[in-house]
Parts: C-alpha cells; structure tokens; sequence
C-alpha cells in the first residue's frame, strides 16, 4: 500500500511539473530558445510539442501546449479519483501565481530589468487588458485585475463544487473569502523570498544570475524601507530580514483574523 502511494504520489509529482513546463511554453517567445534558462523549458518539452506543433499551430499561437495541459489535468483527475478537485488545484495555483505577480510588478518598479519578472508580467497582460478597459491609471488596473481573478476563481469553484460529489456545496461568500485568505497566504511566499535571499547574502552568489536578481528585486522594496529605519548594527549585523519576516507574520494574522469574521 506504502510503494503504491509511493508511486502515484512520483507519478502526480511528474505530472505537475509538466503542466508548469508547458503552461509555461504557451508563452515564451522562439527567440528564448536560446534564453539559458528558459531555453530549458523548449528543450524539455519539444520531444512533446513539436510532433503536434505543426497540426496544431494557428496563425498567431501553437495549440499544442494548452491541449496537453488538458490532457494531463484529466489524466492526473483519474489516477487522482477526481478530475473536478484537480481542476479546482489547478485553478487555485493558477490564481495564486497571478496574483501574485501583479504584486511584484505593481509594487516594484524595476521588475522590467529582470527576464524572468518581465516573462511573469507577459502571462497577466491578458488580464490586465481587460481591467484597462475599465481604467487607465496603472493602480486602479492592477487592483481590477486583483478582482477579476478573484471573481474568475470563484465562479470556476462553485461550478466544479457542484461537479465534485465529494466537495459540499459552497456558498459565494465562502468562495470569495477563501480567495481573500489565499491572497493573505502568498505573504508566506515573500518570508520564503526573503529567508533565501538572507542566505545568499552570505555567499556573495552571482549578481548577473536572473534569479538572484529576482530574489534580491522582491525583497528590496520590503527590507529596504525597514534598513533606513533600523540600519545594520554597528553597521554588519541586519536586523531588517527578521523585522520584515516579524512584520509579514502580524500581517498574515490580521489579514486572517479579519477575513474570519465574514465566514
């Protein structure tokens, strides 16, 4: 029973990060074949893609990518017993990423100089497009965008909640604020952010490396204000990554003590 769940648990890991490889894929442009790091995500799923690329490929994008999402989604439901819940984790990941995206990119300004938060800034730009509509000021469209995808989740989760025989029915208040709490939860993700970026701080890594410029480009606009309050102790000794990590915390706590009043 242990070496079956073993293996599900090795296939269902396989799956996943295929589905990121590929959705991924959907939005890379050919000149980063040639990206070291997100040529990777070519070389990696061409064996794949490049055998139905050519029946596939529309004008303007190539099909294949998101057809084998699809497949692998509901491959992944029946080994899993619940094609319905692995959409639903699908989704939330999904939500989680963007929003969390529309974070950097709306309260760090430089995240243009990095390739990999320029790439994260090409997947929200459809949904963006759609809150611009509505506004043109760069604040109001991201907090749209927030929304939008807030609305987006929720409706995908009432609809697979009355799908999944296993899941109660939810009602649209519960929905709405468990894609709050999520919000709320991604502020784990910049503790995380910030705890690496610490440790790389002691082993001088490469500067020119895109994904320390990312860690160090999430991080700054958090530590920094908290080092020009309470600067380096005798000027080596940071305190401000553990303030930041102290203060993400107690907002993490609100933000849930808050949203559990309307549950």
């Amino acid at each position: 029973m242990g070496l079956d769940l073993l293996v599900v648990s090795l296939i269902g890991f396989i799956i996943n990060l295929y589905i990121i490889l590929f959705f991924v894929r959907m939005f890379l442009l050919e000149s980063e074949r040639y990206d070291a790091l997100l040529g990777m995500v070519f070389r990696a799923t061409d064996p794949i893609v490049m055998p139905l690329g050519n029946s596939l490929r529309s004008r303007r994008i190539n099909l294949a990518p998101a057809l084998i999402i699809v497949v692998l989604l509901l491959l992944k439901g029946m080994i899993w017993g619940s094609i319905p819940l692995t959409l639903q984790s699908f989704v939330d990941t999904l939500f989680r990423l963007y929003v969390f995206i529309l974070i950097i990119i709306a309260g760090f300004r430089e995240y243009y100089t990095n390739p990999i938060a320029s790439f994260g800034q090409r997947l929200v730009n459809p949904a963006r497009a759609i809150a611009a509509n509505f506004s043109r000021h760069l604040t109001t469209v991201n907090i749209l965008t927030v929304v939008l995808l807030v609305i987006l989740r929720s409706v995908v989760t009432l609809v697979l909640s009355s799908m999944a025989s296993t899941m109660a029915p939810l009602s649209v208040q519960t929905v709405v604020i468990e894609s709050l709490l999520m919000i709320v939860d991604l502020s784990w993700y910049f503790v995380l952010i910030i705890i690496i970026n610490a440790f790389l701080s002691w082993v001088s890594p490469d500067p020119l490396n895109p994904i320390v410029q990312l860690l160090a480009l999430i991080s700054a606009p958090i530590i920094e204000p908290i080092r020009r309050v309470v600067p380096p102790l005798a000027g080596a000794i940071d305190l401000s990554p553990i303030i930041a990590i102290v203060l993400l915390n107690i907002a993490n706590s609100v933000g849930h003590r808050v949203l559990s009043f309307f549950l």
